[in-house]
């Protein structure tokens, strides 16, 4: 079993306003956290398919998949009356982003905050919502020249799910900002198995992200199932030996 999970996060700015000319008072802010995780045992198994085809519309659906596996890893969650420098914590055990069966080898995750008063269900873009978005043919080019270069990345299907999993955060994220509304931290990390996690456990402390605004604690635990103990088949008792029964000498008369 593998487990990942976000224990903490601490903002130096919430981005909000103080009162009494932004010197005195608590500002607080409703901050969203939009996580995503891309492993390295993910299959695209439409990727040499996708890159031979010039149909137009083969190339879309090959595409809605990527973007819908990228999808179902996602994770989206709310926190209210966030401040400045004030350590928030994910419950006592933690926020759980990604769970599974076995231990992936590597994987890459990417986590935004993003200050916003959007409804938290205005967050939860869809597949077309990634589609029709006005930068996807850009993705999509830069997608192409990542796979035809395919001899200098040790797994072109990894390495395509990193870059679905970035241009779908950015996508989420223009979706929750409106006016006034801004992104507070965001944290891309690659984790290698004998690298980061030999024994399979590894915790993050007060970790910086990529702005520098925001420093997150996280941490991950595996271990392999124990086998199942199978039962001994029951052998038969054996008979006990009857007893010997004595017999009465006759006496003479």
């Amino acid at each position: 079993m593998f487990y990942f999970r976000i224990d903490g996060v601490r903002f130096v700015d919430n981005g909000g306003i103080k009162s009494g000319l932004g010197f005195f008072g608590h500002d607080f802010a409703k901050v969203k956290f939009l996580s995503f995780i891309s492993r390295s045992d993910q299959n695209f198994p439409e990727l040499d398919t996708w890159m031979q085809s010039n149909n137009p519309a083969d190339k879309r659906t090959m595409l809605e998949a990527l973007v819908n596996q990228t999808l179902s890893t996602r994770e989206l969650t709310e926190i209210d009356r966030v401040q400045d420098k004030v350590p928030v914590r994910f419950g006592d055990t933690g926020l759980i982003l990604h769970e599974s069966e076995d231990i992936p080898e590597a994987f890459t995750w990417i986590f935004l905050a993003i200050r916003s008063s959007r409804d938290i269900r205005e967050a939860a873009s869809d597949v077309n919502d990634v589609l029709n978005a006005p930068d996807f043919s850009a993705f999509t080019s830069s997608l192409l020249s990542l796979i035809q270069g395919a001899s200098a990345v040790a797994n072109p299907a990894y390495a395509a799910a990193i870059q679905a999993a970035r241009f779908v955060a950015q996508v989420s994220a223009r979706r929750l900002m409106k006016k006034g509304d801004q992104q507070l931290g965001a944290v891309y990390e690659s984790f290698i198995r004998p690298e980061h996690y030999p024994q399979g456990i590894r915790e993050g402390r007060d970790v910086p992200d990529t702005t520098g605004n925001m420093f997150c604690d996280y941490s991950l635990f595996g271990y392999r199932r124990a086998l199942p103990v199978l039962d001994e088949p029951k052998t038969k008792a054996k008979a006990k030996p009857k007893a010997k029964t004595r017999t009465k000498r006759k006496t003479k008369s």
